[in-house]
């Protein structure tokens, strides 16, 4: 695996960015996690990249208070994908996440209650299959390990993840555009 990342890194790097959700649970219920990301790419096999994550299911709590509150979680990860199986249309690859940032709830009235600094880490296996030139789908099963949980909230973090996916090829488009020109 060190072999073929050193390797790949003495391609040229190509932008990298993306948009997605992770699923999972917390306390039981399902949640989905989204996340933009932007990076670097070599040689389509190992990638570096920034993502800024966010809670995007309404987990609706009562504080101590009475006072009505919603979960949210906000994070940074640094992010890092290794593309260990390439073969005709199917591409395997192990992405890992670690992130740093806060879980609170917040009220209606925008009013922020019990926030404190989480640390996660995210390591997970996809496949993709390319189905058409450009698109693809997939899916992937992982974990999420909270290394540094919020003690002052009641949900739990730890869970499975699971990734069902499309993809676009947008460097594949990009590069039939404007580099046979």
């Amino acid at each position: 695996m060190f072999d073929s990342i050193s390797a790949s890194l003495t391609h040229k790097p190509q932008v990298y960015a993306n948009y997605d959700t992770r699923n999972s649970f917390i306390t039981n219920q399902i949640a989905k996690i989204q996340s933009v990301k932007l990076g670097l790419t070599w040689n389509k096999q190992f990638t570096l990249a920034i993502g800024y994550n966010w809670l995007n299911t309404n987990f609706q709590t009562t504080l101590q208070d009475g006072i009505q509150a919603e979960l949210k979680t906000r994070f940074i990860t640094p992010f890092v994908e290794y593309s260990f199986l390439e073969h005709k249309n199917i591409e395997v690859t192990i992405p890992v996440h670690l992130g740093f940032g806060t879980s609170f709830y917040q009220d209606c009235n925008n009013a922020i209650y019990k926030r404190n600094f989480i640390m996660m880490y995210e390591p997970s296996m996809t496949a993709t299959l390319r189905f058409l030139k450009y698109f693809g789908v997939g899916a992937g099963i992982g974990y999420r390990l909270m290394l540094v949980g919020n003690r002052e909230i009641q949900e739990e973090f730890n869970s499975p993840i699971y990734v069902v996916k499309t993809k676009i090829f947008f460097s594949d488009i990009y590069n039939d555009i404007f580099k046979k020109k």
